[in-house]
């Protein structure tokens, strides 16, 4: 590599480009990892109509930024993303909000983890 170090990664690979894992905790939290890096973003409940968001990056304890990962290469892509997913939170909330919304039943295809969450979430409002 010229006299350059290699940048650590978060695993075992002699391959840096295999791909990234996901895994989901609905409806709160999100983690999505590769063999460099790995971002998690969790919403907390904060209020009526507030969401406390905290979006972490992490890299290997021995990496050195500018070194070994360049923050203004690794941000923006999940700044971007972060940002369009709140603004569709948003858009959804206003459109909850509106006179003409009508709730309906979750999907027992895709929803059945936020079911399970709004059933807890509608018990912890009523405990002793």
């Amino acid at each position: 590599m010229d006299g350059q170090q290699a940048a650590p990664l978060m695993g075992d690979y002699a391959d840096p480009d295999v791909g990234t894992l996901r895994m989901r905790t609905m409806p709160n939290m999100w983690n999505h990892s590769s063999c460099d890096h790995a971002v998690t973003t969790r919403l907390t409940p904060a209020g009526p109509r507030k969401t406390l968001i905290q979006v972490l990056w992490l890299v290997d304890h021995d990496a050195v930024e500018g070194r070994d990962y360049q923050l203004d290469q690794l941000l923006p892509f999940w700044q971007l993303t972060s940002e369009q997913d709140w603004e569709i939170c948003e858009q959804v909330q206003k459109g909850i909000e509106s006179r003409a919304y009508r709730p309906g039943p979750f999907s027992t295809y895709k929803e059945k983890n936020l079911e399970a969450f709004v059933r807890w979430y509608l018990k912890q409002l009523v405990r002793d």
